[in-house]
């Protein structure tokens, strides 16, 4: 599923008064099977979540936000500094 640019504005206002119940470690490493499943498993419960990720690196944050959404599987919706905004909408549980 991709998210248009509304739907986008629509969870990224949803998502502003969340606070980041995770925090990952952006290196790859950190994104190991057992951390993806624990992401599966919260989204599972709620379809908006914050992660975030320990990183100073700009582009590893970008990379380990994407691969993130791409494994888990869910739609990133934003990443704001090292906090990213997943969502999963009640019809497509991930992938366990």
């Amino acid at each position: 599923m991709s998210l248009t640019s509304r739907q986008r504005r629509e969870l990224s206002a949803r998502g502003h008064k969340l606070e980041a119940r995770l925090t990952l470690s952006a290196e790859p490493a950190g994104l190991s099977e057992g951390v993806i499943e624990h992401v599966r498993r919260y989204l599972a419960e709620r379809e908006l979540i914050k992660v975030r990720l320990r990183t100073d690196d700009r582009s590893v944050c970008e990379a380990s936000a994407r691969e993130l959404a791409e494994r888990v599987p869910c739609e990133l919706v934003q990443r704001v500094g090292r906090v990213v905004l997943l969502y999963n909408p009640p019809s497509h549980s991930p992938k366990s």
